[in-house]
């Protein structure tokens, strides 16, 4: 049975991951299992917006992006952050290919919310078959957190949520969502697995709280969708913790 992995990383994972990151990838692939990676970019996008006198707006803790915030957002993504993680790929002997919502519908999705978020979506399709092709020549595709309309606007979509979604669509066995912390912890501890139910109840008591609750909300939703394993840890050599049913 082949072991399909979504990994989520940061914007920066470019500069930032280790020989040992590879080498797991690349014991991975020796076993047969096929790889996802996902990845963010927001502080390229902030930066730029910055450069071009765009005002960052945050609602909800999500970025409110206008048409000029789209057009930036795939400046930063697609021509800067998905480039350099394609190419660190391939100096570390690890065939990739770089892809995002204008490759064969890929991604497709629909406006949260345009008058609260502006063109912020959801994705509800994944086109499969073209990541299975990909698959098919050994190639590890890496994604950019955009989708398009069905009438052809580009919408950002936050990486953690479009990984889940990718994680959901080709029914992946493990979706690591990469973070700055070792996993979920809990007076000093890291919890090694907990359920969806327990997660929810950390988070009404506050002892999961800031920019872990969107990745737990994520796992969750990932793992009541078929998704056996979501690790929330700082690398795929260490487990971090597991949500799981």
């Amino acid at each position: 049975m082949t072991k399909k992995i979504v990994i989520k990383i940061g914007g920066t994972a470019a500069t930032q991951l280790s020989p040992a990151f590879f080498e797991t990838i690349k014991t991975w692939q020796k076993q047969d299992a096929k790889i996802i990676i996902v990845h963010g970019g927001g502080n390229h996008i902030s930066s730029l917006m910055a450069q071009l006198n765009e005002p960052v707006q945050k609602v909800n803790g999500i970025r409110f992006t206008t048409q000029k915030g789209i057009e930036i957002a795939k400046m930063a993504l697609l021509g800067q952050v998905q480039p350099d993680l394609v190419e660190t790929f391939r100096l570390n002997s690890v065939a990739a290919i770089g892809l995002n919502a204008g490759s064969n519908q890929l991604l497709t999705g629909h406006m949260l919310d345009q008058d609260v978020y502006g063109y912020v979506g959801a994705i509800h399709q994944v086109n499969s078959q073209l990541i299975q092709n990909m698959w098919q020549q050994n190639l590890v595709p890496i994604i950019a957190p955009l989708a398009m309309s069905n009438d052809g606007q580009w919408l950002n979509v936050n990486a953690d949520h479009a990984a889940t979604a990718i994680a959901k669509y080709m029914q992946a066995d493990e979706l690591y969502l990469l973070t700055d912390v070792s996993g979920v912890k809990v007076s000093g501890n890291i919890l090694q697995k907990i359920t969806p139910q327990e997660a929810l109840e950390l988070q009404a008591s506050h002892v999961i709280t800031g920019g872990m609750v969107p990745k737990i909300s994520s796992a969750i939703h990932a793992v009541e969708r078929g998704v056996h394993n979501v690790h929330i840890t700082n690398t795929v050599t260490h487990p971090g913790t597991i949500i799981t049913l």
